[in-house]
């Protein structure tokens, strides 16, 4: 209960003095020097009314000042986040065709040693077959062969290793065009391997530049919030501020305990769902990681989740391998709309409405509500379902 302000009682006895006294004049006089008097008193100890409330406007009006100084870097932060989330994103995307070119280059020098190979097996044989040529027609086997057999002979033999020899020397010239054009693949799975490494080194900078951004500016929020609440608390000593605040704060409590026991009894009912198969079970490994914390490029329950981070440990419980990429989840499985939503959908949005946009996924749970990791300070939760801020589609796995 709020103290009665010393004015309370004051002013019935001043108007029954009023009615009774003959002396108004000198009481009008000393009434309107304790106004001049007032005048001279601070600001912060004036009081508006008769009802006992002090002026809040020096106060209010510097807490206002801080809220909306306070309101700024709250959108700087959260565009700063988005900005982060695209960046990760993107390092992802590096990341995963980083890896790919890695594979394709593995796989273009295994090419180059088989073709190598066949290189030298094939010069091998021509090698022998020149041998043979060579013995088989020297001046001893011409002579050997006059006296034991006919000329004719060797003349045939002869022509036939030379037809032997020209085969041999044409299969060698494939495979030497077939090694040539490996060793070209392979120059060129090198050259994308040198490009994808430096776009994720690139990539890796900018995501460490936009994480950087991110906890600047959530240091400028932590500073002006603690200067916010400083002043917030010196008005919090003013009777009416102080009865007002702590009405929001009991309604906001409430609107919060109504979301948790929302949440709450959401996560009961589908977690302890028997139905639903395969993508039941994601949606049960997605649900008890709830309240773990929200870390970049993390999919591990003893580190934290991000969004794909998330989706994709889920639907590594059944077996379904998703990339750590919300843009390369977009893309497998089927596309569903939103109004046909099953429990275990992935549901993407985009920061330009392209599929080059999607920075986050949510994974739905059913009855209009989601799980999801959102952003940094905000742990794992279950959420209403949400169709705007950049909603792109939904896809279905299992």
């Amino acid at each position: 209960m709020q103290p009665a302000s010393p004015l309370q009682p004051a002013s019935p006895r001043i108007g029954a003095d009023r009615r009774r006294s003959p002396l108004l004049p000198l009481l009008a006089g000393f009434a309107l020097l304790a106004v001049a008097t007032a005048l001279l008193v601070p600001a912060g100890r004036v009081h508006a009314a008769p009802s006992g409330i002090e002026s809040t406007d020096g106060t209010a009006a510097r807490v206002g000042q801080l809220s909306a100084r306070l309101t700024k870097a709250d959108a700087d932060l959260r565009q700063a986040s988005v900005d982060a989330s695209v960046a990760i994103e993107k390092y992802e995307r590096a990341a995963v065709r980083q890896r790919r070119a890695a594979g394709a280059l593995a796989r273009a020098r295994k090419a180059t040693r088989a073709a190598g190979q066949a290189v030298d097996r094939q010069q091998d044989k021509v090698g022998a077959m020149v041998r043979t040529n060579y013995e088989l027609g020297g001046t001893v086997g011409a002579m050997a062969t006059m006296v034991n057999g006919r000329p004719t002979d060797l003349v045939a033999s002869l022509g036939y290793l030379r037809y032997l020899g020209n085969r041999q020397a044409a299969t060698l010239g494939t495979y030497r065009q077939a090694k040539g054009r490996a060793v070209l693949a392979e120059g060129t799975a090198r050259s994308k391997l040198k490009a994808a490494n430096a776009a994720r080194a690139k990539a890796a900078a900018a995501k460490k530049a936009a994480q950087r951004a991110v906890q600047q500016r959530k240091s400028r929020v932590t500073q002006l919030t603690a200067r916010r609440d400083k002043v917030q608390h010196q008005l919090d000593q003013i009777k009416a501020h102080n009865s007002s605040v702590r009405a929001a704060a009991r309604a906001k409590a409430a609107q919060q305990a109504a979301a948790r026991r929302r949440s709450a009894a959401t996560a009961t009912q589908v977690g302890s769902s028997t139905g639903g198969g395969g993508a039941m079970v994601a949606v049960r490994a997605a649900l008890a990681q709830q309240g773990k914390p929200y870390v970049w490029d993390a999919a591990d329950p003893s580190v934290g989740f991000d969004c794909s981070g998330l989706a994709l440990y889920a639907y590594q419980q059944i077996g379904i391998e998703l990339p750590h990429s919300a843009e390369y989840q977009y893309l497998q499985g089927r596309h569903v709309s939103s109004n046909q939503l099953r429990p275990g959908d992935l549901l993407f949005y985009s920061y330009n409405g392209r599929v080059s946009g999607i920075h986050h996924v949510t994974m739905y749970i059913g009855n209009g509500q989601i799980v999801q990791a959102a952003d940094f300070g905000i742990p794992v939760q279950v959420v209403p379902a949400y169709f705007n801020f950049g909603y792109i589609g939904a896809t279905r796995l299992a």
